[in-house]
């Protein structure tokens, strides 16, 4: 049968808080029957991001049933008051073995509690000494700032695993998107290509599982931290439920085990960065460049601030014109012109190289004064570099269509492709010989234009856009 102390132990362990590890102040139950305080369920119920589950059994909750539990607060309030009597002896084992008497003291220079008459030998009289409860309440809530530490530190583990999956499903579209794209590109080209098209698929397949296996493995990673956390939270809960006196005789493990909790909570796992994935399309640009076209720069619609070459193949923005010839062709919000070309039928293709430290945009329109449809791949910079957009408009009353696509890359030349009757668009990487973006196909029923812009931002060195020869 348990010794009389050891049933107020248990007795006491009974009204102490889970979350908390205290005793229970306002406690409410939940339909699994476990009781928590108050305010700590109420806390953990608004920061569950699913469906609530006990903290003790994990069964899940769906609706906010709690009832107050009076009597287990009386109890709770109860095993408060006796706690101070209940330290004095705690279990026999807690005397001192030389004058067999209780350790009511803790001297601080030893790191040990001894009792009365040990403290007016010679041996610790000089020493620091402490009530042995004050002493012990000291490391106790020690104990309890790192388990507060190693649940904030779970919690920030478990975002951060939401996150990497988060990740792992943007990856996977991605993948699935390559796929599709590059099944795309290959049918321009007919069958002669269909042997490279599935090599380039492998290729792609590869990469994504690559990347797949890295992120899984981040995810392990987590998983496993989670768990280490996990298992210091309730190794060091144990150690905090025990008594004073055996919680100090122990105190070398729990300094141990204070330091393994700091190790743990300081390790972070390395992060995974996804590049992304790009495969070159061989004989693309052959293709392309059967339809070739020559595009020069309309003057007439050109923004005050644009200054053209004489060739009308490049230009750059250099500020607000004083003296600029009255035109309503002319964009006037914008820092843009348009081809001299119109297009209503047929394949089309040309290239242009574009500004590394500046925004700019290239693609098709309908033209001024207030252009109906247009599909351009635009540059914008910010803080965090550079970013390729897509950005579609199929009419005067639809919404734009905006897609970022990826990082832009320095030293950049962009392929713009118009295949007007299959109503289709798409911007390529010419130096890397891979596909940005390609717009879905559409239908055209009006003349378009090639249209090319830049930032009305004045740089001191050259930004000039310029279509290839």
């Amino acid at each position: 049968m348990a010794s009389f102390p050891k049933l107020i132990q248990n007795f006491q362990e009974e009204l102490i808080c889970s979350i908390c590890t205290d005793y229970f102040k306002d406690p409410m139950s939940i339909e699994c029957g476990h009781s928590f305080c108050h305010s700590c369920l109420f806390r953990s119920w608004q920061e569950a991001s699913t469906p609530f589950s006990c903290p003790e059994c994990r069964s899940v909750s769906q609706a906010r049933n709690f009832r107050a539990n009076a009597r287990l607060g009386k109890l709770a309030a109860i095993a408060k008051t006796l706690r101070p009597h209940c330290l004095q002896n705690p279990g026999g084992h807690s005397k001192c073995e030389t004058h067999q008497k209780v350790h009511k003291l803790f001297c601080e220079d030893d790191q040990s509690p001894i009792c009365v008459s040990c403290s007016e030998s010679k041996e610790h009289k000089a020493h620091t000494l402490r009530c042995i409860d004050e002493a012990a309440e000291d490391y106790r809530e020690k104990l309890q700032e790192s388990i507060a530490d190693l649940q904030r530190k779970t919690k920030d583990v478990e975002q951060q695993m939401a996150n990497e999956e988060l990740k792992l499903t943007l990856l996977e579209q991605e993948i699935k998107t390559q796929e599709e794209s590059i099944s795309s590109e290959f049918q321009k080209v007919q069958r002669f290509l269909d042997e490279e098209k599935n090599e380039y698929l492998s290729i792609v397949q590869r990469q994504g599982k690559a990347h797949l296996k890295g992120l899984k493995k981040r995810i392990r990673g987590l998983s496993l931290q989670n768990q280490k956390l996990r298992k210091r939270i309730r190794e060091s809960m144990e150690v905090c439920r025990k008594p004073d006196v055996d919680l100090l005789q122990s105190l070398q493990d729990m300094k141990a085990m204070l330091k393994r909790n700091d190790s743990v909570i300081r390790k972070e796992v390395e992060m995974f960065h996804i590049n992304t994935i790009v495969c070159s399309i061989p004989g693309i640009l052959e293709m392309l460049l059967k339809f070739k076209v020559d595009i020069t720069l309309d003057c007439d619609t050109a923004h005050p601030g644009l200054i053209i070459s004489e060739d009308l193949k490049s230009v750059r923005y250099g500020g607000a014109q004083a003296e600029v010839p009255n035109n309503t062709r002319r964009f006037s919000d914008f820092a843009q012109v348009l081809g001299t070309q119109s297009f209503i039928s047929s394949r089309y293709y040309w290239a242009v190289e574009v500004p590394d430290n500046t925004g700019w945009c290239v693609g098709i329109s309908n033209g001024p004064p207030t252009p109906e449809v247009f599909f351009v791949l635009m540059a914008i910079q910010s803080h965090s570099g550079c970013h390729l957009y897509a950005i579609g408009k199929h009419d005067l009353s639809s919404v734009p269509h905006v897609k970022c696509c990826q990082n832009c890359v320095s030293n950049l030349m962009v392929g713009i492709f118009l295949d007007y009757e299959h109503g289709e668009v798409s911007f390529y990487n010419v130096r890397e010989r891979s596909l940005i973006f390609a717009f879905p196909m559409t239908s055209f029923s009006r003349p378009l234009q090639p249209i090319f812009c830049l930032s009305k931002k004045v740089l001191p060195n050259d930004c000039s856009l310029m279509i290839c020869p």
